[in-house]
């Protein structure tokens, strides 16, 4: 389907949602901890997420958190060099230096990926804020309110400890152990995804038999592969070379010239095209397919397992691994509004009891850290660097 007539349908769900608020009453919705009174956005608050975090969080020993003290310094310095790095690279070997997009849903990121994206999102605001208030109930900051919210595409939680206490009655430390937990969280929960991604193929033998060929999930309107194959192919083979799995056709489709015949093998028939010129290197041979490895389910698990299943939890997996690293390292970045400068300013206060002295640290180092990214951000822009 097109993404604008996705976003339109979920635009209209998201109308008649406010419709149905306005008629049952925003009063009466906020008495019960929702709140819709704005279009497109929806917050539910519930008692109950504050006393279950307020009970988990007692629970935790203090020393949990403050490995994520010294975590969320290692992840700031961390990043801190990558990010100058990456911006270095633009300068002296532009082909190597890597994208640096804000993002933007339907805009730096569309199509398939912007689903498993919004999935991968999801799951990070949800990890991060839930221990900020793991963190805040272990040294008394009492939690405020917390719940979750939705905006448009955009699904997550929150949690609101009380401002005064945090600011008046923590401590440093208490005040550093919740601005760390955040991108501590998704640091861990990113490395339970790394190793699920490390571990797929063994996972998913569970249900399925090894891959064994490439299934097309997409075709090109007009590319050679349209006239020829249908969505739901296998492909086995190419010319004389056996295809095992979606790799394998990247890997023959290299050597391919534009022009040539192409004898494609799949489960329901062979059929040969001639391919047409990539749109990249006009002398490289061009399909116009878009597949996966080919998963076949074992008996009993094909009721409810498909050739699909498998592509789509992997794609989710591996950006749920993405975001959460991403945004943690970027969250500990010393700029404001993210919790890394929090924490920074906090820390000196450890060792500096001088607010001036340290606001004469921090502002240099806010505006480095702000001035590389946003510079790192134009050029990828210039240069035509993006995520997808």
């Amino acid at each position: 389907m097109d993404p604008l007539a996705v976003f339109g349908i979920i635009g209209g769900i998201w109308l008649v949602i406010y419709i149905i608020a306005q008629l049952i009453g925003v009063e009466k919705l906020s008495e019960r901890g929702i709140d819709a009174g704005v279009p497109f956005f929806i917050m539910y608050r519930t008692e109950r997420l504050n006393a279950f975090l307020t009970r988990m969080g007692k629970k935790f020993p203090r020393v949990f958190f403050n490995i994520g003290i010294v975590v969320g310094f290692g992840g700031m310095i961390f990043s801190f060099w990558l990010f100058a790095d990456n911006l270095l690279k633009f300068f002296v070997q532009p082909e190597a230096a890597g994208g640096v997009v804000p993002i933007i849903p339907g805009v730096t990121v569309t199509g398939l990926p912007l689903v498993y994206m919004l999935i991968a999102l999801a799951v990070t605001l949800l990890t991060h804020e839930f221990a900020h208030g793991l963190a805040a109930s272990k040294d008394d900051i009492a939690i405020k309110s917390s719940g979750l919210l939705a905006f448009l595409v955009l699904f997550g939680g929150f949690v609101e400890p009380d401002e005064e206490e945090f600011e008046n009655k923590a401590t440093p430390k208490a005040r550093m152990r919740m601005l760390a937990a955040g991108s501590f969280s998704n640091f861990a929960w990113g490395l339970v995804f790394m190793i699920i991604l490390a571990n797929f193929y063994p996972l998913m033998s569970i249900g399925y038999y090894p891959p064994s060929g490439a299934y097309v999930y997409e075709l090109q309107p007009g590319s050679p592969a349209a006239a020829a194959l249908q969505v739901g192919d296998v492909i086995v083979g190419l010319n004389d070379t056996e295809i095992a799995n979606w790799t394998a056709v990247s890997r023959f489709m290299v050597d391919a010239s534009a022009g040539s015949h192409l004898t494609i093998h799949t489960l329901r028939s062979n059929v040969t095209i001639i391919l047409a010129a990539s749109q990249q290197n006009a002398s490289r041979g061009y399909m116009g397919i878009y597949g996966a490895d080919y998963w076949e389910p074992r008996p009993g698990w094909d009721l409810f397992l498909t050739p699909m299943f498998v592509f789509h939890l992997q794609q989710i997996v591996f950006w749920c691994y993405l975001i959460l690293i991403s945004i943690a390292l970027f969250n500990l970045l010393p700029i404001p509004v993210f919790d890394g400068d929090k924490l920074l300013s906090n820390g000196l206060s450890l060792v500096i009891k001088d607010e001036r002295k340290i606001k004469f640290i921090m502002w240099p180092i806010r505006a480095i850290a702000l001035g590389i990214v946003l510079l790192s951000i134009i050029l990828s822009f210039v240069m035509g660097k993006g995520i997808f």
